[in-house]
């Protein structure tokens, strides 16, 4: 397999970089361009050691760096691989990556070397997975998520469950050869048991990945709600800033506009949709049809009904077409009326798009819907 190199850290100036080196020849080509202080030659340095020196262009020196050595099959890749911390100048990296390519080095795809930690046996699939989403992870919840993945929990867990498939399988063949010789533990009551609890598991595993997608890639949540309710100075108070218009007069969003939100460790996708109400508008219509339409991959919906007005049927009615999804009513405009929300199927926040402090809440809803 060729020999790669890569600068690993952001292409931008910065107090130090790296390059990495991984492949066969990543010790050989450190060592045409590597001068150690104390003449050390990386191919004479043991795995895990670092040495400090020079590279070295044309008997030149280009720049002092940190050289580190790990021999396969113990490093990140599992091949041979080299790291060389240097002064961080884009300019400068460049340099030294270019002449590691002139001497042999080829470059880097995106995310080759964890593609050869994956192909190398280092990383299962999933911890492969979960090396970009530590990388993303924007948030306590994410990257938490993201360390356990990279651990191997998911793996691990994978392979309990298909190691007691087997398990099962090879007692249902015996049982098949010899029913009468099958010991208690392994009789179709018991095998069917535990298929069950697997198949709980399964189903758990499912659920996580589906809360781990909304985590790495936002929530996709749609306002919904009658016109003036309140869904565009709610959309303006999560974004903060006037992204909505907000007037008075009903049908005023009549595209679907969606914007990027972050809530503690949350990101909304979170799309502002036309007031739903009876129109002889047949560019309000439109607007209607795609809210509705945006549910289909909604995530979550946040219903907004205005507290003074009170529940419609035409509310009911809405939030019944949102069963089977993630559904919040926010009870807006709490500041205006003392009246109570009714009981719904749905969780249910009370808040003012005019006051910021009663969104401080959202969050802990969120965790216990997605967390």
């Amino acid at each position: 397999m060729k020999t790669i190199a890569a600068i690993s850290t952001p292409d931008a100036p910065g107090g130090i970089a790296m390059i990495r080196i991984s492949g066969d020849q990543a010790i050989a080509l450190a060592d045409q361009i590597f001068v150690s202080v104390k003449g050390t030659k990386p191919s004479q340095m043991r795995g895990y050691s670092c040495a400090y020196g020079q590279i070295v262009r044309n008997s030149e020196p280009l720049d002092d760096v940190i050289l580190t050595v790990y021999r396969a099959p113990h490093s990140y890749t599992g091949e041979d691989t080299v790291e060389i911390t240097c002064h961080g100048g884009i300019y400068l990296t460049k340099q030294i990556l270019g002449h590691l390519f002139c001497i042999g080095a080829e470059p880097a795809g995106p995310g080759e070397f964890t593609k050869r930690a994956f192909l190398n046996g280092k990383l299962s699939l999933s911890q492969a997975e979960a090396v970009m989403d530590l990388i993303r992870a924007d948030g306590e919840i994410q990257l938490h998520q993201a360390a356990l993945a990279k651990e191997g929990a998911l793996s691990r867990e994978m392979q309990q469950i298909s190691s007691e498939l087997v398990e099962m399988l090879s007692a249902i063949a015996y049982w098949q050869d010899d029913a009468e010789e099958m010991p208690p533990e392994l009789d179709h009551d018991s095998i069917l048991s535990r298929l069950n609890v697997l198949t709980a598991r399964l189903q758990k595993l499912s659920d996580t990945y589906s809360n781990g997608r909304v985590l790495r890639e936002g929530i996709r949540t749609v306002l919904l709600g009658k016109p003036n309710a309140g869904k565009s100075s709610v959309m303006n108070l999560l974004c903060g800033m006037s992204r909505s218009i907000v007037t008075d007069i009903p049908g005023t969003t009549r595209d679907v506009i969606t914007e990027q939100v972050k809530i503690g460790d949350f990101t909304l996708l979170l799309s502002d949709t036309a007031g739903i109400r009876e129109t002889d508008s047949q560019i309000e219509q439109i607007g209607i049809q795609q809210a509705y339409q945006a549910l289909d991959s909604a995530d979550l919906v946040l219903y907004v009904v205005d507290a003074a007005a009170g529940m419609s049927e035409q509310d009911f009615a809405a939030i019944k077409k949102c069963a089977g999804r993630n559904v919040i009513l926010l009870w807006n405009k709490m500041d205006l009326t003392d009246r109570q929300p009714p009981e719904v199927e749905c969780k249910v926040y009370q808040c003012s798009a005019k006051d910021p402090q009663t969104m401080d809440g959202l969050q802990n809803l969120l965790c216990e819907m997605f967390a």
